[in-house]
């Protein structure tokens, strides 16, 4: 498996399992059963939804951060958290003009990329809010430095800053590139899994032992294991649940498990997405999730434009 394979199956992986999740985000688990049965195909977000206008293969607003994230790494030749907070602002003002346009965007960003449009500093706008905002997002530093965790971890932090300061939103996002880093590496998916704890521990000790935990739940059954770990937006919840995914299922099982699942449906198959696509590539990805998904170009050129920035920082 080369490369640029790993760089694809991340982003069209988090692309796929953000828009699989898109419409049940928001619902319980019994209430995904009852509405939509399993998720195992790309469907619109339903009417009355709060994503309610979104059709089937669109995905919401992690996405679209993480294009921007990778967008922003291209552009400046690697991470710079101005570069990056300019993308930010420049996409809130499409929806501060137009409120459709925003994707379901969290409290803490929403609040934190207002501020920056009103001219406060990266540095100041952020809110010690401990959600999954900068968790979801943070794959394309995983991708672009994985030979190196402690620059991962770094700049995983570092892109937190701007919209989420808590010791939690800033040791998920860590988990998550640290994650996406050592799959594209090549290792194994326990190896992952341990180390990623154990880099987010050096932010936040409590979070690293609940992601940790996540690991002892495998011979539950997935419905009472998912019960335990939970599914706000907290990232304490969403990117436990996400790695107990990538721990117990093969990659399509395991996004369709995160989006019928219940609660922050999206974020939890994003990341997972992400997870697997850096550890085994695209070939998983099931055609008819590809061809719903949209942005497929936006993507590709993501993937390809990190991937050839990555080849050049190790020359």
């Amino acid at each position: 498996m080369d490369l640029l394979d790993r760089f694809r199956g991340c982003l069209f992986g988090l692309a796929v399992g953000d828009a699989l999740g898109m419409p049940t985000e928001g619902y319980t688990a019994q209430e995904i059963k009852a509405k939509f049965g399993l998720v195992s195909e790309m469907l619109p977000a339903p009417e009355g939804h709060f994503h309610s206008g979104l059709l089937a293969g669109q995905f919401t607003d992690d996405t679209e951060e993480t294009l921007l994230l990778a967008e922003s790494l291209i552009e400046a030749s690697g991470f710079s958290p101005d570069r990056f907070a300019e993308k930010l602002a420049a996409w809130g003002a499409t929806w501060t003009l137009d409120e459709r346009l925003n994707r379901g965007v969290g409290f803490a960003t929403r609040s934190a990329v207002e501020s920056i449009i009103a001219g406060s500093a990266w540095q100041q706008s952020g809110l010690a809010i401990p959600t999954c905002g900068a968790a979801m997002r943070a794959a394309p530093i995983g991708l672009l430095y994985h030979p190196d965790l402690n620059i991962v971890k770094s700049y995983a932090d570092l892109q937190s800053l701007p919209t989420h300061t808590s010791a939690a939103a800033r040791a998920g996002a860590v988990a998550v590139a640290v994650g996406v880093a050592l799959g594209t590496a090549g290792f194994s998916r326990d190896v992952i899994f341990r180390n990623a704890a154990s880099q987010a521990s050096r932010l936040d000790a409590e979070f690293a032992e609940r992601l940790l935990w996540v690991g002892s739940l495998l011979d539950l059954s997935p419905e009472d294991a998912m019960g335990l770990i939970r599914n706000s937006p907290l990232a304490m919840e969403t990117v436990p649940a996400a790695f107990y995914c990538f721990l117990k299922f093969e990659p399509k099982e395991a996004l369709i498990m995160a989006a019928s699942s219940g609660g922050d449906t999206d974020s939890i198959a994003c990341i997972a997405g992400s997870l697997f696509g850096a550890a085994f590539g695209a070939s998983w990805i099931p055609e008819s999730w590809l061809t719903a998904v949209e942005g497929k170009e936006r993507i590709e050129n993501a993937a390809r434009g990190l991937c050839r920035l990555s080849a050049s920082f190790c020359r």
